[in-house]
């Protein structure tokens, strides 16, 4: 299995591309910061997908029949080495670790001035002729800015240099001249453009460098895991985590299982062209949205340059090529359906926005491989 697998399906790129933009964006509300234009880039246009068009009514690649090109081997009641899947302690703590990520903070300093190139958060709120102006104002929600790095007007960071935590000052800027306009509390226009600006600025305080993880204590499994995972106890949460791994184990020992026992003939090369075409669609699709280019699309996904995306998709497409007919084979074996309701069911409120999307067949297939996952777990 290679450690760094483009995630074939439609959705997943939008969903963790979501995160890194908002992350990316986090400032860019507020006056007294600027942001980069992307009009530079080359943002395409978007395409229309059709999800569905490879895939019939039952959720199987159109006019293919898995069984005629594989035998497959015994896949229920494999005997797995306990060893094969017994996750470690260093596995269980990396698992915990990534877990409590989300609530992970770096220590703050507040016993020294603040210094070109630190991390600060800061609370402010704007005026330009004693007027207060809409966009120009934390609200007492601290922003974290890096001196050097993060793209404020005029030299706005730089005058909190030398400043220590706790205190409160002015920032004086001047406006570019083509700043757009802003409005007061009451709606009236007020005129940024040119103007001189006054940032009541506190200082909270200077991100340190060490990464603090809260305790996964009985309190916070209850506070902020039960709603989730159903867990009360670190006990329970522990167990929970160990299990998962247990889970990803046995799930990945049964795909190689299957690749080294099941016989295939041929792998249909409609299979690659539909993942292809719609895995590029996709990625197209998401960079229009955030109108960046796909390149840029790439970089931010972690997966270098988009020549770099493009390498690697060609190379592992037949392999999750491979892998969609196996499944289907299984599906097929078991004689396994997916109705309108067991979509509704898991889709819930979001079930007509995705049907329109994606198609009820793709919501199929994807349901489909979900049944065929969960039955290699629970039969093995």
């Amino acid at each position: 299995m290679k450690s760094k697998m483009i995630r074939l399906g439609a959705a997943a790129l939008a969903l963790t591309m979501t995160a890194v933009l908002a992350g990316c964006g986090a400032a860019g509300s507020n006056s007294a910061s600027t942001s980069g234009s992307a009009a530079s880039e080359d943002v395409p246009e978007m395409v229309e997908i059709d999800y569905s068009k490879y895939i019939d009514e039952n959720g199987f690649w159109k006019d293919i029949h898995a069984l005629d090109y594989v035998t497959l081997p015994e896949y229920k009641g494999v005997e797995i080495p306990a060893e094969e899947i017994e996750p470690t302690e260093e596995e269980i703590e990396s698992n915990r670790q990534s877990l409590l990520s989300q609530w992970a903070y770096y220590d703050e300093v507040t016993d020294r001035a603040v210094e070109d190139g630190d991390t600060v958060n800061i609370d402010y709120v704007g005026s330009v002729d004693g007027v207060e102006f809409t966009g120009g104002n934390t609200n007492g929600a601290g922003t974290t800015v890096t001196i050097g790095v993060t793209s404020y007007i005029d030299d706005f960071l730089e005058q909190l240099i030398g400043h220590k935590p706790g205190e409160t000052f002015d920032v004086n800027v001047t406006f570019p001249d083509d700043y757009n306009d802003s409005t007061d509390a009451d709606g009236n226009t007020v005129v940024l453009a040119g103007k001189d600006a006054v940032f009541t600025t506190t200082i909270n305080y200077i991100q340190g460098d060490e990464l603090l993880y809260p305790e996964m204590d009985d309190a916070f499994v209850a506070e902020n895991l039960q709603s989730t995972y159903g867990w009360t106890t670190a006990a329970e949460a522990n167990k929970g985590i160990a299990n998962a791994i247990r889970n990803s184990k046995k799930y990945n020992y049964m795909l190689d299982y299957l690749e080294e026992n099941a016989e295939i003939t041929e792998v249909p090369e409609a299979i690659s062209e539909y993942m292809r075409e719609a895995q590029l669609a996709a990625i197209n699709n998401q960079a229009a949205s955030y109108g960046i280019s796909v390149d840029t699309l790439m970089m931010l996904s972690g997966y270098g340059s988009e020549e770099d995306y493009l390498a690697l998709l060609e190379e592992q497409l037949p392999e999750a090529a491979k892998f969609s007919l196996l499944r289907q084979a299984i599906a097929e074996q078991e004689g396994m359906t997916v109705t309108e309701e067991d979509i509704q069911e898991q889709l819930g409120d979001s079930y007509d926005s995705y049907v329109e999307t994606y198609g009820l067949n793709y919501l199929k297939q994807n349901v489909m491989i979900g049944m065929v996952d969960q039955l290699l777990l629970d039969e093995n």
